[in-house]
């Protein structure tokens, strides 16, 4: 009994240092210092495809490179697309409040997908509240899931830095990867 006890603590607080943790790497760009009064300056349509942007991939049991991601994909972190789809899409924006907001993926003039998301502001940035998932089927699989994402403006252009880190283990082999990546995409 005591062992499941000892278990279960070790899950509980796996979950809230990894799950309250903030994107804390400085974005590869300067953007502009929005306070939460002007989230309606995020407001508009933007390009689904990066026009610049820097990623890494800090830590892999592959070595695979990292590659840019779409807004969308960023987004919906199960979204799958090809690179030349992402030059034909849009992604819309409208903020309900300064903790809601209504996201719209538009491919040419037809509706293709639509998300609510809630954050929150701060030093600047939009906050998406983050995505975590565990796994805590000890001893045969445990792992967890994680994606943070901020969204900051710069000119007319959006900022999106974005980091993940997802580890996994089931019976004897296991998974393990984090990185991070600031995108940027023109206001259209």
């Amino acid at each position: 009994m005591s062992f499941t006890k000892t278990i279960v603590k070790l899950l509980t607080i796996s979950m809230l240092t990894i799950g309250c943790a903030t994107i804390r790497h400085d974005s590869f760009h300067t953007i502009d210092k929005l306070k939460e009064a002007d989230f309606n300056k995020l407001n508009g349509r933007y390009s689904n495809n990066p026009v610049d942007g820097k990623g890494k991939i800090l830590r892999s049991l592959y070595n695979g490179e990292y590659q840019a991601k779409s807004f969308w994909t960023n987004l919906e972190q199960y979204q799958i697309g090809s690179a030349s789809d992402w030059r034909n899409q849009t992604v819309e924006f409208e903020f309900v409040t300064s903790e809601k907001a209504i996201f719209r993926l538009y491919q040419g003039d037809s509706l293709i997908d639509k998300r609510k998301v809630k954050g929150k502001f701060k030093d600047g940035y939009f906050y998406v509240r983050p995505f975590f998932v565990v796994m805590p089927l000890v001893p045969v699989l445990f792992g967890y899931n994680t994606h943070r994402m901020r969204i900051g403006k710069a000119d007319d252009n959006l900022v999106v830095d974005y980091k993940w880190n997802i580890w996994m283990f089931f019976l004897t082999a296991g998974q393990s990867e984090k990185g991070q990546s600031s995108l940027v995409f023109n206001k259209q």
